[in-house]
């Protein structure tokens, strides 16, 4: 067995449901066994019907439109977050809920205690998904999954092009239970994971990623050093300033 196929760490199941607690216990990110097979297909089939071209030209278009009326801004909060999940969400036949998704992503996982807006936030998404059952967990945590790590690809990507710097991995390690304790593992070189557990959506976060770089075109970084996200296991920007360059046609 290899440290990534080995069992993730379990959340407590007994929670209330409609709670962030409640989606950790029904996703398969969280998940072992048949609970993880089962819940990974319905992440799997929810994908299936998504044309990764059309996330490509949406994500393009929708960023185009957002930044017509930007000169000076933060991409990761105008752009890297909420457009990636607003796509994807209107692909899978739900309202935009990027700003619903933003606050349960950074919940999400079991380190991290959730306030009273996280909570209220996923009240809404599973509301919008018709209730507290996997499925809506399966297409809620596509959202969340997609929101900090398409975030990440995309300022990463945007950072180094602007700076001239080497382009980082945005998710750098994951945790498995091994032999009884639980244990961090690298997932350096595999920024989508790998085995029975690698991201079902690679091909969609790759495609959102690069139709929102392709509309970033003809901007620049206004701050000389970049702001990070304070996270053992997150490289990206936390604070991306860019403005426009002056180049012709940027937009176009």
């Amino acid at each position: 067995m290899t440290p990534l196929s080995a069992p993730v760490p379990p959340v407590p199941a007994d929670v209330r449901p409609g709670t962030v607690a409640w989606l950790r216990a029904s996703v398969a990110r969280f998940s072992n066994g048949g609970d993880h097979v089962r819940r990974r297909a319905l992440a799997v089939d929810a994908l299936t019907s998504v044309d990764v071209e059309a996330l490509r030209d949406n994500a393009f278009t929708r960023t185009r439109t957002i930044v017509a009326a930007l000169d000076d801004f933060d991409v990761m909060a105008e752009i890297a977050r909420p457009v990636p999940v607003g796509v994807l969400a209107e692909a899978l036949g739900l309202p935009d809920v990027s700003a619903d998704v933003t606050p349960v992503a950074a919940a999400y996982h079991p380190h991290v205690t959730p306030d009273a807006e996280a909570e209220a936030a996923l009240g809404r998404l599973v509301s919008v998904c018709g209730g507290p059952t996997e499925l809506a967990a399966a297409r809620i945590g596509l959202l969340v999954q997609a929101c900090d790590a398409t975030a990440g690809l995309i300022g990463n990507e945007l950072s180094a092009r602007l700076s001239g710097k080497p382009v980082g991995q945005p998710v750098l390690r994951t945790r498995r239970r091994i032999d009884g304790e639980d244990v961090a593992v690298s997932l350096a070189g595999t920024p989508f994971g790998a085995g029975p557990r690698a991201c079902p959506g690679s091909a969609h976060a790759t495609a959102l990623a690069a139709g929102v770089l392709q509309a970033l075109q003809g901007f620049r970084l206004t701050e000389a050093e970049t702001t990070w996200v304070s996270s053992p296991n997150l490289r990206m920007p936390a604070r991306l300033r860019v403005t426009r360059d002056g180049t012709v046609g940027a937009l176009c």
